[in-house]
């Protein structure tokens, strides 16, 4: 018998995809319209933030990393900032600084709204 899938749950065979984001309340990170790499690239170059959703934290990572590296050279990968609040996620940054803005990642455990 298959199981059931919760409702809201990611489904395994998904893609991974990426997302314009923007901050919400107390450190979650709200998904915007759906875009491509190159313009997720340009979006942190301009120091806007992005989020990269899917069901494979591994696969999250990269990606997001990848981002970050191609719009701005060296990154600095950082855990949810807990004076951001609960609802926060994990995320690569430039280092140094600027641009602002992140790149974020969903876990298996925090998920962009």
């Amino acid at each position: 018998m298959a199981r059931k899938k919760k409702p809201g749950q990611d489904d395994p065979a998904s893609p991974t995809r990426i997302f314009e984001a923007s901050l919400g309340a107390v450190g979650a990170v709200r998904k915007g319209s759906e875009i491509t790499q190159a313009q997720a690239e340009a979006r942190r170059r301009a120091g806007l933030d992005v989020v990269v959703c899917g069901p494979d934290l591994a696969v999250n990572r990269r990606l997001a990393g990848a981002i970050e590296g191609a719009a701005n050279g060296a990154v600095k990968r950082c855990p949810p900032h807990a004076n951001s609040g609960p609802d926060a996620l994990p995320h690569f940054q430039p280092d140094p600084r600027p641009p602002e803005g992140h790149t974020f990642y969903e876990t298996p455990n925090r998920k962009a709204r």
